[in-house]
């Protein structure tokens, strides 16, 4: 899948993407506060089988963020349910790439593919503090709902 505008594509991981997102996985430590992530040191290949048996399980593609040409971060399309209509979006993105509008270029671009797959309903589940992502669905029109410590939002399409 590309789409290009503002330098900012998606597209399948290739081994190129992967090493450069197991370098921001591995070195990016606000990124890794934002996930709640402990810090790790992964390799490509376990990079790349976590993210197939994640894709597998969960009915899921997932692509990189692309900026110039360079994978900055991933989204993912996942709980994909055609005949239902619904599915989920996940993201993240280089700390060194925030508040610069890539990830809600991303975004828009992920819905468009939704929309081409034939889903009506896009729903996520967001940490309290994640006001960036949190802007992200609001501006789209999305419905959200805080329970407990997680923002749950959704969209019809």
């Amino acid at each position: 899948m590309v789409n290009n505008t503002n330098n900012i594509t998606l597209a399948k991981i290739n081994n190129t993407f992967a090493n450069e997102l197991v370098k921001i996985l591995n070195t990016d430590n606000k990124l890794q506060d934002s996930l709640g992530a402990k810090k790790s040191n992964i390799s490509h290949n376990e990079f790349i089988i976590y993210n197939n048996h994640w894709s597998k399980v969960n009915n899921a593609e997932i692509f990189a963020i692309l900026y110039k040409e360079i994978a900055i971060g991933t989204i993912s399309l996942s709980h994909q349910n055609i005949k239902l209509k619904k599915a989920e979006i996940g993201y993240w993105i280089s700390s060194k790439y925030w508040k610069k509008g890539y990830t809600s270029e991303a975004f828009s671009q992920i819905l468009n593919y939704a929309k081409s797959k034939g889903i009506k309903h896009l729903s996520s589940k967001i940490k309290k503090d994640n006001i960036p992502s949190r802007k992200i669905w609001i501006n789209k029109g999305s419905k959200i709902e805080l329970i407990d410590d997680y923002f749950f939002v959704s969209m019809m399409l």
